[in-house]
């Protein structure tokens, strides 16, 4: 009997990894050409029983983490070094304990845009309240993780163009702030006013990823 459920489970393992070869590829797409649109359905979506989610798309935390794990997989088929130009015990870091920072960096980003969002309507922060909004944020988060990641990744491999990962990186920039600005406008009309709450958003968040930075190199945090 535990032979069969263990069975059982590496098949719905296996289906759900092949899923992903049609469903993350959709949702990119969609992230990047129907951002409104996938954001509104994400909204939606958490409002199904928690089994019916996301059934035609991956989940948007999912979608982030596989996101990161094909940037680094960008980067080492590339042969370059992940932690090139950083110093202290960054640099020490396996490769497990590399994605698992990544993603605590770059999940900033939707944290610090669900925190304006529930300030913003007046509910209390709970982890309720903040779960909706996080995992809405998720999804432009991938997309922009990929582009600038990707953008940068090829900044470093191609240094004799080095324009063109930087275009890159600049459009996802925009791309990301154009987004936020219009989702946070659907409530706030006036858009100068939302984009310099989605720059500003942006800007704390890169603050605290250069604390958090500053924290592990000066304090010499190694996980091993």
């Amino acid at each position: 009997m535990d032979f069969m459920k263990i069975l059982r489970s590496l098949e719905e393992l296996l289906y759900e990894v092949m899923t992903w070869l049609v469903f993350y590829p959709r949702t990119l797409f969609q992230t990047l050409f129907q951002p409104m649109k996938t954001l509104e359905y994400c909204r939606a979506q958490l409002s199904r029983p928690e089994e019916e989610q996301f059934d035609e798309a991956l989940s948007p935390p999912l979608f982030l983490l596989i996101t990161l794990l094909l940037s680094h997989g960008l980067e080492l088929s590339l042969n370059i070094d992940p932690t090139h130009g950083t110093k202290g015990p960054i640099t020490q870091l396996s490769e497990q304990n590399l994605i698992l920072l990544r993603s605590l960096v770059f999940a900033v980003f939707p944290l610090m845009f669900a925190l304006r969002y529930v300030s913003a309507s007046g509910q209390p922060l709970s982890r309720s309240t903040l779960r909706g909004p996080f995992f809405i944020e998720c999804y432009p988060a991938a997309a922009f993780t990929l582009l600038l990641q990707g953008g940068l990744t090829l900044s470093t491999a191609l240094p004799q163009y080095p324009l063109i990962g930087s275009f890159i990186a600049a459009a996802a920039t925009l791309w990301y702030l154009g987004l936020q600005t219009a989702w946070i406008s659907r409530i706030d009309k006036r858009r100068w006013r939302a984009f310099g709450m989605a720059l500003w958003q942006g800007v704390k968040a890169t603050a605290l990823i250069a604390l958090i930075a500053f924290i592990i190199g000066s304090a010499g945090l190694v996980v091993t």
